[in-house]
């Protein structure tokens, strides 16, 4: 647990753990290399996921006896923040895909399905959601379409609201009802292999920010395989390990910006300091700011982290002490890596301004405030408030 918590409160680049290590490494040689023109043309970043499947970071989080790397859930925490630093849309690849592997790995335990993470392991199977959908609102818990199983092969048609690096995916996860008669509540996740799916582009992504998550809608039309279906209900996925994990991931993400954007302003002060020896640039005292509120952001999502481990081991994450608290960092990592790097651009000033400048905030602040509406901080807000009313302390 230690250990734990001093790799998540260090710097990204001075972690000690394989996989954060690992991942600075793909975020120094290959993700920074290439994120500013995965942003100006908002594409996958194609080469850093080769990067990372090349360094089996797919299938790291699985159980070495089906071919992965028996990685913990901290260990990509720690390896989406490292490599956030550089490209936020590729850390969010990484971080969308554990998603599914813990789901994966909780609650796939029917024979197709670990058949198919033993797949996924050797291959580096790279796996999107598909669970959004017109119509619903944003509300995943909830599903308009159905699997059609009067008829073989199985079929489904929806139209999903969003499918993150969808056209790049080797599976597509999708929730559905199993009937047309089920309640609306009534969703199971079923695994779609791409090559049994179509996909017909109903919006674009032209955003402000993200733009390398390519996450348009999709009219989707899929053959299903009854044997890669998941065995649970989506609620028990979703409310057991996916939810939890998904808060996790995403918010190191937020925190790979945030760890971004003061390190250009640490080291434009610095650079000042240098050319003016004996005077301390104006700048400074508002980077020692940023460190303080950064500081805080690593302590809060090393705090959680830990929070997490301790109610997986007695099985309890659905505790409502730990949903408020993961609620909670995802609303403070979003607010803090968006207050980070336009206090960045404070001290850079009209350097940080320009875009081709080595200390451009542009790319950054567009991200950072992409993570304030990457699932609503308000929904988050809203649902803590009705918690917290039958909760006896905070």
């Amino acid at each position: 647990m230690a250990e734990l918590f001093s790799d998540l409160v260090r710097a990204p680049g001075e972690a000690q753990g394989r996989w954060a290590s690992d991942a600075w490494r793909i975020g120094v040689d290959v993700a920074a290399v290439y994120a500013d023109d995965v942003d100006v043309n908002a594409r996958f970043p194609h080469e850093t996921i080769a990067a990372l499947k090349e360094s089996r970071f797919l299938s790291a989080m699985l159980p070495a006896e089906l071919g992965g790397g028996d990685a913990s859930l901290a260990d990509m925490v720690a390896a989406v923040r490292a490599l956030g630093a550089h490209c936020v849309s590729s850390a969010l690849v990484l971080a969308m895909h554990c998603i599914e592997i813990v789901n994966l790995n909780r609650h796939g335990d029917s024979p197709g399905l670990r058949e198919l993470s033993r797949e996924v392991a050797q291959s580096e199977l790279l796996i999107a959601n598909a669970n959004s959908e017109v119509g619903i609102g944003g509300d995943v818990g909830r599903s308009r379409c159905f699997v059609d199983t009067t008829a073989t092969p199985w079929t489904l048609h929806k139209e999903a609201l969003a499918i993150s690096y969808g056209e790049n995916a080797d599976l597509l996860v999708a929730t559905a009802r199993n009937s047309p008669d089920a309640a609306e509540t009534e969703q199971f996740l079923c695994v779609l292999r791409a090559a049994d799916v179509r996909l017909k582009p109903i919006s674009e992504w032209d955003t402000l920010g993200l733009r390398g998550t390519c996450s348009r809608g999709y009219e989707l039309d899929a053959v299903v395989d009854p044997t890669i279906v998941f065995p649970v209900p989506f609620s028990v996925t979703a409310n057991d390990g996916g939810g939890q994990s998904g808060q996790l991931l995403r918010s190191a993400a937020w925190v790979g910006i945030a760890e971004s954007a003061a390190s250009r302003a640490h080291a434009f002060v610095r650079a000042a300091a240098r050319r003016d020896v004996g005077t301390t640039p104006p700048g400074a005292l508002r980077v020692s700011e940023i460190a303080a509120e950064l500081h805080q952001l690593r302590a809060l999502l090393a705090m959680s982290m830990s929070r997490y481990e301790e109610f997986e081991s007695t099985s309890e994450l659905q505790h409502p002490g730990l949903i408020t608290l993961l609620r909670n960092l995802k609303v403070a990592s979003s607010q803090g890596a968006a207050h980070i790097a336009t206090a960045a651009l404070e001290v850079c000033g009209i350097a940080g301004l320009q875009r081709r400048s080595p200390f451009s905030l542009d790319r950054l602040i567009r991200d950072a405030h992409g993570g304030l509406v990457m699932v609503s901080n308000d929904r988050y807000l809203r649902d803590n408030s009705q918690l917290l009313l039958a909760r006896k302390s905070l």
